[in-house]
């Protein structure tokens, strides 16, 4: 007891740590409290809590879809915008370098040529089935006049027939009205091409007592003033076997494609026939 009073502050630490460790002890082995409410509060709104999630994740996916979707066809409307004008570049370096190409060889064939040679564009053609015409954009205003050749590097393509100030009539020689000197290159046959009326022509007033085959070329004999010598007018396809005394004709194909030209050279001679004394 002595002991005890001596040491009362001791003893009263001691005390209410074993009490402390006591109480720990039995709050450790007893069973956690259970709230009912929250536990039917938590039962009900658990669905709704996962079907506000779902609905929630689904509204978000939806609208990234619909951004994506929209940048999208932005983007695609774009890209068709793109190709489409880079298509119309493509066509339009695809002309500018046939019409190049077109050009070049239109000089080349210039080159050769004598006399006062003038380029011009095919503007029209007339539709009339029977007159066989195409409509050039170079008139009187810049010295052409009817007579004059009509040439493209293929070869003939007929003569100017009527000139207005800015615009020429070229009578083509497919026409009926077309007649051209003329001589088979390889055995020098000569007649006159004149226009047929299957689109092609004939050389006619050949005679009999030469050589003339299928495939023998035809140019201008240079004898009517008008065209050069020596000018690629057609090929022989077919040789007439008819009987007119000494004569004959054969059908020929023209070398020049009259239906596709776009542009052609006027040629007037460098001699002038007009005014010459017999």
């Amino acid at each position: 007891m002595d002991f005890l009073r001596r040491n009362r502050v001791l003893a009263s630490a001691l005390s209410l740590l074993l009490l402390s460790l006591l109480l720990l002890s039995i709050s450790v082995r007893a069973k956690p409290y259970r709230d009912p409410l929250a536990e039917i509060v938590m039962l009900v709104f658990s669905p709704l809590q996962g079907a506000a999630q779902w609905v929630g994740r689904g509204v978000a996916g939806a609208w990234s879809g619909y951004v994506y979707l929209v940048g999208a066809r932005v983007e695609n409307e774009h890209l068709k915008r793109r190709v489409a004008e880079l298509e119309a570049d493509v066509i339009r370096l695809g002309e500018l370098e046939r019409g190049n190409a077109r050009m070049a060889e239109l000089l080349r064939f210039r080159s050769g040529l004598e006399g006062t040679v003038r380029g011009a564009r095919v503007v029209g053609r007339d539709p009339q089935h029977w007159f066989r015409t195409l409509i050039i954009d170079i008139g009187r205003a810049d010295g052409v006049r009817p007579g004059l050749a009509v040439l493209a590097p293929g070869g003939v393509v007929g003569r100017i027939t009527e000139v207005g100030r800015s615009a020429s009539r070229v009578l083509l020689l497919t026409d009926n009205d077309s007649g051209i000197a003329a001589i088979v290159q390889r055995s020098r046959a000569g007649g006159i091409v004149q226009g047929a009326r299957d689109r092609g022509c004939r050389m006619n007033y050949l005679r009999r007592d030469i050589d003339v085959a299928v495939g023998d070329r035809v140019v201008t004999s240079g004898l009517d003033g008008i065209f050069p010598k020596g000018i690629l007018i057609g090929e022989i396809t077919e040789i007439s076997l008819e009987h007119r005394d000494l004569l004959r004709s054969a059908s020929l194909e023209p070398s020049v494609r009259l239906a596709d030209l776009e542009e052609v050279l006027v040629v007037e001679p460098a001699i002038d026939l007009e005014g010459v004394e017999d």
